[in-house]
């Protein structure tokens, strides 16, 4: 397979709070890191990707972005920043020949065909399938999915909206801090309580059933007094666990995701230390009346910081290979 992108390519990972930008020089090559940015440091995309481009002695000639939020053709909107995205208005703002727009979890997806075994921790082993789907999710500022199916050589990447599904209390410890977390979000989701902010509002719906005082903290804060040891922390981390672990389980089933599920961000690395292993396999397991199917499944962490920029530069090697080279969504100066 051939790459139709013009080379030098920019690939950036763009998300509701940070933004990494890359350079693949050639197809094929792995990606260079040129730079991390905050999101709300620049007031549009063009600005943000041409404060760092400007500094280069060689402009990329093609741009592939990875967007965290829905995508509508050539056009695609930040779920938790107010960036918009119009791709030939890119092109022709940055001086690129052409683009693609692409949710920020098919890069995650995209990624699965070319990470390593240096790039995973692996929680539960299960019974994988050399070609079965692959479902990749996880939290950070918000909760994203998407799906990889192969089959040979070519492939089909699905995003998801599967942060935005309503959720509702199982165990005996939720049951118990659901009022509280619910008592702030008009509609509960998996987003609301699996991101950034979710940690932060399980730590204080933990205090206020404990009857503590609860600290003004970060999630950074949370997963540090958690590692220290602090119980309401320790508490809203073990929480935290149990509801990916059962979320992920869920998406496993309703993806038939024998080829194995993989949890992306950057929380949930930080917080392998507290990860029960026992405890998130019968999480993510336990499925009455599909156990023997959902024991199929195996759950992986990715560990790499840069799997999306893996992904992305697998792209522009061959957008093909993923089905990506859909001219409704490729774009031009």
């Amino acid at each position: 397979m051939t790459s139709p992108f013009v080379h030098p390519v920019l690939v950036a990972d763009i998300g509701g709070t940070n933004c990494r930008l890359s350079l693949v020089s050639r197809a094929g090559a792995p990606h260079e890191p040129l730079a991390r940015i905050s999101t709300g440091g620049h007031p549009t995309p063009e600005a943000a990707l041409e404060a760092v481009l400007s500094t280069l002695t060689q402009r990329p000639r093609s741009a592939i972005l990875a967007v965290a939020g829905p995508l509508d053709g050539r056009e695609a909107q930040l779920t938790n920043a107010n960036w918009h995205f119009d791709g030939p208005q890119l092109a022709k703002a940055l001086g690129l020949e052409q683009g693609l727009l692409v949710n920020d979890f098919e890069a995650l997806a995209a990624s699965l065909s070319v990470l390593r075994e240096a790039d995973l921790t692996t929680l539960v082993p299960g019974q994988p399938e050399p070609e079965g789907l692959r479902l990749v999710l996880g939290p950070g500022t918000g909760f994203g999915a998407a799906a990889l199916l192969m089959r040979g050589e070519r492939g089909v990447l699905v995003p998801t909206e599967a942060g935005h599904i309503g959720i509702g209390p199982e165990d005996p410890t939720e049951y118990k801090i659901w009022p509280a977390l619910a008592a702030e979000q008009p509609r509960v989701t998996v987003e609301g309580l699996l991101s950034g902010d979710g940690l932060v509002r399980f730590h204080r719906a933990v205090a206020k059933q404990s009857g503590m005082l609860e600290a003004d903290v970060s999630a950074a804060d949370v997963t540090t007094l958690a590692l220290d040891g602090d119980p309401a922390a320790l508490m809203a981390v073990i929480c935290f666990w149990r509801l990916l672990a059962r979320v992920a389980g869920d998406l496993a089933l309703a993806f038939k995701a024998t080829g194995g599920v993989y949890i992306a961000g950057g929380i949930v690395p930080r917080l392998l230390p507290l990860a029960d292993p026992a405890t998130i396999q019968a999480v993510f397991h336990g499925k009455p009346p599909m156990e023997d199917l959902a024991k199929r499944f195996a759950l992986h962490v990715i560990t790499t910081h840069d799997a999306a920029e893996q992904g992305l530069a697998a792209i522009a090697a061959a957008p093909a290979r993923f089905g990506l080279d859909d001219p409704a969504r490729l774009w031009f100066a």
